[in-house]
């Protein structure tokens, strides 16, 4: 923050209720800042469920929110109490590193999906002794002994060795210990003994039903980040899945594609949807209600905590009209060229031209820049035909926004602002979408005198620069997120190009080209939809059913598109409007060593801005347009 920003305490406070987005960062506002999906009575059904999405569309949130503490606090919020409670949930996240160190040619294959199955078994039941304590809190005349000796059991643990539930949970946190040993060095004299895939699982479920502490309650394992596990250990949970029955239940949270093994360990019968689980589609859930219904609460906490802000988003972020945009992106300039233009060549003409408002009538110099035709027989045109123009400019306007500012040390050649702007930006993710007004606040406090009399707001140029900004974290963290990210952010830099160029110029090409398909020989299109793939479970690309088909001769393939979280770093548009189809032999030539030639046939001869015009993000990737380097 600079000297301008004077009220540090309202900063502050936005900040910490904005910023704090993450599930798994310890956040005392969880209670209070937490917003129910509006798909949660489908993940709250008693049947497994897969609830797929990327990272930061709130899996993690919902999957936390079914655990038997937070369920609970959720009940009490509405006014209701313990014994409305119907399930109660655990939830064991896949940590990566660990899960696949089950894995070498020091143990066969069975050995390992039988020590994968036992690892997670002591994880869940670790888990489940935290309900276990917890429930003995409600309940302190149920004797839990039961509970406690069919667990060790099924476990092997000596009978000595485990008298009550604290017993059992300390014995369960050292056997997981000497597993990881054993797993490190799974060639040395260790032994570890295996409980039964799913068994203890279920004895402890049975369990505490059988012994009253669950009442009837069913248990819900909850499984976070599935994507996470090598294939066969997604083909034993899948067996767990498969065959779950009360009291036990599944629900498993997995980013798009991560499901990549539908085989359980009897090898023939495949996880079936809707026979085995519900797939629930974050993206496809009312997500602008939800996101809008979380930014709303944090505004209402942000005012009741003295800070002058609206509680309504749309209030919040300010918004800019198409004529307001226009003019702010040059339109007057624009439309004084018309005038000056027509007034050389028909004098009458440009008398009447006066009629029409600059923020409309720079529309007449895109159109001949498309080909259409001279600037002065437009002009007659649209005096004779004014519906028909203003058609055009309904049609073609949004898609004129992108031509209108282009030239050299213009800062922002597009503006992204407005509530609908920014749900569009983050796509179905409520992690971007919360990280765009957390970066705008940053911005607009940094820029402009913010005082306690000041009723605060988001200016639009906020909002664009956050969209900037964002964008560019977003693309930086390709690298290391996925296992290929280097080629994806190649890619991603490649595509981004190739629609910046197209936005700009509108000669001979239908406007906002957003989406693309993939053509090219069976080698090479398997080989870069394998990263396309990968690309959409990370957020990097979305993928969508194709619409329709462009010729008889089209692959049905999904389209794709950027992630729109990109659209403010390359300046296209976050619409989703039309497509073209990239030759896959160009995308891979991206990865290679001369992306500058790749990027020139996917342009189609398009001219490419000279270097000086380029938008300030994308000049310093000018050296890997050029030649290759990032």
């Amino acid at each position: 923050m600079n000297g301008n920003s004077t009220d540090v305490p309202a900063f502050g406070m936005l900040k910490q209720l904005f910023g704090d987005n993450r599930a798994e960062w310890p956040s005392e506002n969880f209670r209070e800042l937490f917003v129910t999906p509006t798909y949660i009575n489908k993940l709250e059904t008693f049947r497994p469920c897969f609830l797929v999405g990327g990272r930061g569309t709130g899996k993690t949130t919902s999957l936390q929110s079914l655990k038997y503490d937070a369920t609970l606090e959720r009940l009490q919020a509405e006014k209701m109490a313990y014994e409305d409670q119907e399930y109660l949930g655990v939830l064991v996240r896949m940590n990566k590193n660990r899960v696949r160190a089950f894995q070498g040619n020091e143990l066969s294959d069975d050995l390992w999906r039988r020590t994968f199955a036992h690892y997670f078994n002591l994880l869940v039941c670790l888990e489940l002794t935290s309900l276990t304590k917890w429930l003995i809190e409600k309940n302190s005349d149920i004797d839990p002994s039961g509970v406690v000796h069919k667990v060790a059991a099924d476990f092997g643990f000596a009978e000595d060795d485990v008298v009550d539930i604290a017993d059992l949970q300390n014995k369960l946190k050292l056997s997981i210990s000497r597993l990881q040993i054993y797993v490190n060095n799974p060639s040395g004299e260790t032994k570890v003994i295996l409980s039964m895939a799913e068994a203890p699982v279920r004895s402890f479920a049975e369990e505490l039903v059988n012994s009253e502490l669950a009442g009837d309650r069913v248990i819900y394992c909850c499984i976070d980040e599935y994507e996470n596990l090598l294939d066969y250990q997604q083909a034993v949970l899948n067996t767990y899945v498969k065959h779950a029955e009360p009291p036990l239940s599944y629900k498993v949270g997995v980013r798009k594609y991560g499901l990549r093994n539908r085989q359980t360990l009897d090898g023939h019968d495949l996880l079936k949807v809707p026979d085995d689980y519900a797939e629930i589609e974050i993206a496809d859930e009312g997500f602008d209600y939800f996101a809008k219904a979380v930014a709303n609460l944090r505004l209402k906490r942000a005012s009741e905590r003295g800070v002058n802000v609206p509680t309504e988003l749309y209030e919040f972020l300010e918004d800019l009209s198409f004529y307001e945009e226009a003019s702010l992106l040059g339109a007057e300039k624009v439309a004084d060229s018309v005038l000056e233009e027509v007034k050389e060549n028909e004098e009458e003409v440009f008398e009447r031209l006066h009629q029409i408002p600059k923020e409309k009538l720079y529309f007449i110099k895109y159109w001949s820049d498309g080909g259409n035709g001279s600037v002065v027989d437009l002009s007659k045109n649209w005096l004779d035909n004014e519906s028909l123009w203003n058609n055009r400019l309904n049609n073609h306007g949004y898609a004129s926004l992108f031509w209108l500012s282009r030239g050299k040390g213009v800062r922002i050649h597009k503006y992204y602002c407005g509530e609908r702007v920014f749900l569009s930006l983050a796509a179905g993710n409520i992690r971007y979408f919360l990280e765009l007004i957390d970066a705008a606040i940053t911005i607009e406090f940094e820029n402009r005198e913010v005082n306690s009399r000041t009723r605060l707001s988001l200016s639009p140029k906020s909002q664009t620069l956050a969209a900037k900004e964002v964008g560019r974290r977003r693309l930086d963290q390709l690298e290391g997120l996925a296992d290929h990210g280097v080629q994806l952010k190649r890619l991603v830099l490649a595509i981004g190009k190739v629609f910046f160029e197209f936005a700009r110029s509108p000669v001979g090409r239908t406007p906002e080209v957003t989406s693309f398909t993939v053509g090219g020989s069976q080698e090479d299109r398997e080989a870069i939809l394998a990263l396309l793939s990968e690309g959409v479970g990370h957020l990097a690309f979305e993928a969508a059913p194709r619409t329709k088909a462009t010729s008889n001769f089209e692959v049905k393939d999904d389209e794709y598109r950027l992630h729109r979280i990109f659209c403010g770093f390359f300046e296209i548009s976050h619409r989703k409007k039309r497509r073209m189809t990239f030759n896959a032999n160009d995308l891979l030539g991206v990865l290679g060593e001369n992306p500058s030639a790749a990027i020139l046939r996917m342009l189609g001869g398009v001219e490419q801005s000279d270097e000086q015009e380029l938008p300030e993000q994308l000049a310093l990737f000018n050296a890997f347009y050029a030649g290759g380097e990032m």
